[in-house]
């Protein structure tokens, strides 16, 4: 699993599921979404916070 903040676009990027060098999922998240993390994290990531950081 790769997780990428993206303070540019204020975007949470879940990249999942390698298999033979790239991920086969990607999911983008607008900051302040709940952001659902497959396994084996399996968590929910709350990213309200990250608009505190927007410019």
């Amino acid at each position: 699993m790769y997780l990428l903040i993206d303070r540019d676009n204020d975007t949470v990027v879940v990249h999942s599921e390698p298999k033979d060098g790239r991920y086969q999922q990607t999911a983008s998240h607008p900051w302040g979404t709940p952001v659902e993390l497959p396994d084996p994290l399996a968590f929910t990531l709350d990213t309200e916070e990250l608009k505190d950081y927007a410019d």
